[in-house]
């Protein structure tokens, strides 16, 4: 797909209004939420997430010195609705936004997107230069081998996962190719 077209293409899923419909997180991952949110132990703990058939698959950064990051994640709706990504939360940032790329004057620049929709069966990759959760005002610095916590939101409810940080300048997670 174009990358120009992203920004209009979440723009006009963004104008359907798929219905919301509220529910609870299962996760998975190894610490326990006041929520009763299920647990699991598995090796791949910290590298995805699941809330009701959606699934979340390898979430990543870049280490940055700077107040800005963005956050990529492999979505994959294996529920038999329709869902809404609608943003997220971090400890670490002020805002959790999301946005789509495009160019402005030649140069890349990501603009904000009110909400995305993942339909049933299908599948959507925040990456570079395409769809991301831009975090702003981080209140740390992000090293490479580093993780935090963060909460996506979708519109059926609310998923924790750990985002791994990767070297300044990657292009795609370290274990891009590798399969859970």
């Amino acid at each position: 797909m174009h990358k120009l077209s992203l920004v209009s293409l979440a723009a006009a899923f963004a104008a359907i209004g798929l219905a919301a419909s509220p529910a609870t997180a299962q996760e998975k991952h190894g610490h326990a939420e006041e929520s009763g949110h299920t647990e699991s132990h598995d090796d791949h703990s910290h590298h995805e997430a699941e809330l009701h058939g959606v699934r979340l698959v390898h979430a990543w950064t870049r280490a940055t010195s700077g107040t800005k990051a963005l956050v990529f994640v492999d979505i994959q709706n294996k529920s038999e609705k329709n869902v809404v990504l609608e943003g997220g939360e971090a400890d670490i940032a002020k805002t959790v936004e999301l946005v789509g790329f495009q160019l402005k004057d030649s140069q890349p620049d990501y603009v904000a997107l009110p909400k995305m929709p993942v339909t049933a069966g299908g599948e959507v990759k925040l990456s570079p230069n395409g769809l991301a959760l831009r975090l702003d005002g981080l209140t740390q610095h992000l090293q490479q081998g580093d993780e935090f916590q963060m909460e996506f939101r979708f519109d059926t409810g609310h998923v924790d996962m750990f985002v791994q940080v990767e070297a300044e300048g990657a292009m795609h997670h370290s274990h891009v190719g590798h399969t859970h």
